[in-house]
């Protein structure tokens, strides 16, 4: 169950820095850099930073719970 909590981890982490992208560049080098914290910032105000923090914040859920 670790193992896919850390890929959904992983693909969600891909995921925000692709779509990092299409946001601006500071977006994409803060989400390459700071993951949780960026993402949740720019998921407040940008709808398509939302998918990318939602995926991780369940991985993350996902490695502490098991």
């Amino acid at each position: 169950m670790d193992f896919f909590g850390v890929l959904i981890v992983f693909v969600a982490w891909v995921w925000s820095v692709a779509k990092g992208i299409q946001v601006s560049m500071l977006c994409c080098i803060l989400n390459f850099m700071f993951p949780p914290v960026s993402q949740g910032i720019f998921a407040i105000y940008e709808d398509e930073m939302r998918g990318p923090f939602i995926a991780i914040a369940i991985g993350c859920l996902i490695v502490y719970i098991s």
